[in-house]
């Protein structure tokens, strides 16, 4: 695949609120980025959280911050959830864990018996299985997430998918898919099961996978939910057996980082290493978006250009993992352990904007 640089039109200064407990965690590890207006919308690894920021003149401030505990009973109100995937379909916003295994790290600390457990670790996030929707209404100029909101005449409140602590209805359901069953119990960094996009249009709910990749094509799943007794339930389509669809890309082996549709119908992916590697990042695009099917494989999807090449700066720096539509026709691209010269001060942090 050859390289497709592009050069970013100019950049965004992201500044949080200088006393948040998390501060460094957040501003270095974001994983998923969204804009409603003039709110920026943010998760990060380490937390169960979402952030709100609002614009300013050099890009974003005045952070707010939302703990999910404030919206729902999690498994583990001090846990991570591995918040990994955020979207916006009014009169709600949409949030996914990763709902993946994760393997740990040996500590070069430690002596070798130690670091060959740890390598043979496999551990689960009870937080990591979320996905749900909370109310999101406009007020004063600004997006505010509330536990209860009138919208169209009805009373709405946030709403999670049904599952345990351990599992949700859709991974229960991949637990015996065809393609997918032998890779939901591997660990997401070694092209185990890993959500990483989320985008919501209509009725229509795409699930971007990081992993696995298969020979190449990447996948994005699509879901139908309704609400009952105060949860969502997956639906199936008419016709169709299955409670989700599937649908294919050829990615050139790489996995989903992030999707967006844009007002279009046109489908956006934020593409990149499905393992802990230094690799190319790509945008993709869709145009028309994916077929309103059962599944689909796209083999040409158009590659618009890529937002960073390996290693170029130093390893496991400024991995591309948000994208999200700004105004002026261009789109915010947010990084995970972005190198220091990215940082300003002791709260702010210089992300990345491009033309479209």
């Amino acid at each position: 695949m050859k390289p497709n640089r592009k050069d970013p039109s100019h950049k965004c200064l992201i500044q949080f609120h200088e006393g948040f407990s998390n501060l460094e965690d957040l501003r270095s590890e974001i994983s998923s980025c969204l804009v409603t207006e003039k709110n920026l919308w943010l998760s990060y690894d380490e937390d169960a959280g979402i952030e709100r920021l609002t614009a300013t003149e050099k890009g974003y401030g005045y952070h707010k911050h939302y703990e999910l505990t404030d919206f729902f009973d999690l498994p583990n109100s001090d846990g991570e959830a591995d918040m990994e995937a955020l979207a916006y379909a009014e009169p709600y916003l949409w949030f996914c864990g990763s709902m993946s295994l994760k393997r740990n790290s040996p500590d070069p600390e430690d002596s070798l018996e130690e670091q060959l457990d740890d390598l043979s670790d496999v551990a689960l996030d009870e937080n990591r299985f979320s996905l749900g929707c909370i109310p999101c209404i406009k007020k004063n100029g600004s997006y505010e997430l509330l536990k209860e909101a009138e919208y169209q005449g009805k009373t709405i409140k946030p709403l999670m998918l049904r599952g345990g602590t351990k599992s949700t209805e859709l991974h229960n359901a991949l637990m015996r898919d065809e393609h997918l069953e032998r890779f939901m119990m591997i660990p997401c960094k070694d092209n185990g099961f890993d959500i990483e996009g989320l985008a919501v249009e209509n009725d229509r709910i795409f699930i971007g996978l990081r992993g696995p990749v298969l020979n190449g094509y990447a996948i994005i799943l699509e879901i139908g939910c309704k609400e009952f007794d105060g949860e969502l339930l997956l639906t199936k389509r008419d016709g169709e057996d299955k409670l989700y669809r599937k649908h294919f890309l050829d990615l050139r082996g790489m996995g989903i980082r992030e999707l967006n549709i844009d007002k279009k119908g046109d489908l956006y992916l934020l593409a990149g290493p499905t393992m802990d590697l230094d690799g190319t990042i790509s945008i993709y695009r869709v145009k028309n978006g994916l077929p309103d099917e059962h599944g689909s494989v796209i083999h040409k999807p158009e590659r618009l250009f890529d937002v960073a090449r390996g290693a170029e700066l130093e390893h496991g720096a400024n991995k591309a993992e948000g994208m999200a539509f700004i105004e002026g026709g261009h789109i915010l691209i947010t990084y995970d352990s972005p190198v220091k010269e990215r940082f300003e001060g002791k709260n702010g942090v210089w992300m990345d904007c491009y033309d479209l």
